[in-house]
């Protein structure tokens, strides 16, 4: 009795750990780093502006690239804030989501900000939730200088070959008399919330359009020690049932 005890505790050691890898259902599970690396999410960037564009306001620096150059963001840590080294022309910075989306136009900055960067959420209760703030953030309420038309859908999206189901965005700011609108359009895959494709432009002092497309989601392999490990823990636990078993 006391073996078969200890062989029920023992499942329930490793059912419990399981399920407490498993429980963050916002993001798709092989974004989330873990200590077998971290995943790489690759975009082509099909348009790029002509001239150097400044990241943030305190000399972080400026990044310059080309067309047909790869977009990279190594994600190092998902919680409230997604964060990861992202590499862009001659630029690499640490920054989370929001800065990202912020920075390179990939939202509406409104009253109610928008900033889905380039990972959301997924599930739909975090989908619907992002959609309302779409909406709110292209109001046309008093004050928002970045009111205008906010349509969203749900629709496959062709990138490289391949099919997402996406949740997209489309947004296109009322003429303010300073420059071109800003018109922006986003898609995001609805199993894995990664970034699909992009298409963002705005015109006030010079001309800036950032177009991207997906290329790639690099996702660290299989840790031969752990491996190892669940194997290991596997052959314990057969020869502790066969040991229960003829006692």
């Amino acid at each position: 009795m006391r073996m078969r005890g200890l062989l029920i505790a023992f499942l329930t050691l490793c059912f419990l750990t399981a399920s407490i890898v498993a429980s963050s259902d916002d993001y798709y599970q092989p974004l989330v780093p873990s200590p077998q690396g971290n995943t790489i999410v690759n975009w082509r960037m099909v348009e790029v502006p002509e001239l150097a564009v400044q990241w943030g306001w305190t000399g972080e620096g400026a990044w310059l690239a080309e067309s047909a150059s790869i977009m990279s963001f190594t994600i190092t840590t998902l919680d409230e804030y997604i964060t990861g080294d992202l590499t862009i022309g001659n630029f690499t910075i640490e920054a989370n989501n929001t800065d990202v989306a912020r920075e390179l136009v990939l939202g509406v900055w409104g009253l109610t900000p928008f900033f889905p960067g380039l990972v959301v959420a997924i599930g739909q209760d975090n989908l619907d939730d992002l959609n309302v703030t779409a909406y709110a953030s292209a109001e046309r309420v008093q004050g928002n200088y970045l009111n205008g038309t906010m349509e969203s859908s749900y629709e496959p999206v062709v990138v490289g070959g391949a099919s997402y189901d996406c949740i997209v965005f489309d947004y296109e700011q009322d003429p303010s008399g300073f420059g071109e609108p800003q018109r922006t359009y986003l898609a995001y895959d609805t199993l894995t919330g990664v970034l699909v494709r992009a298409n963002t432009s705005v015109t006030f002092v010079n001309e800036y359009i950032l177009v991207l497309e997906l290329q790639s989601i690099i996702t660290p392999g299989p840790d031969m020690l752990l491996i190892v490990g669940g194997l290991s823990v596997i052959a314990i636990v057969v020869i502790v049932i066969v040991v229960v078993k003829r006692r």
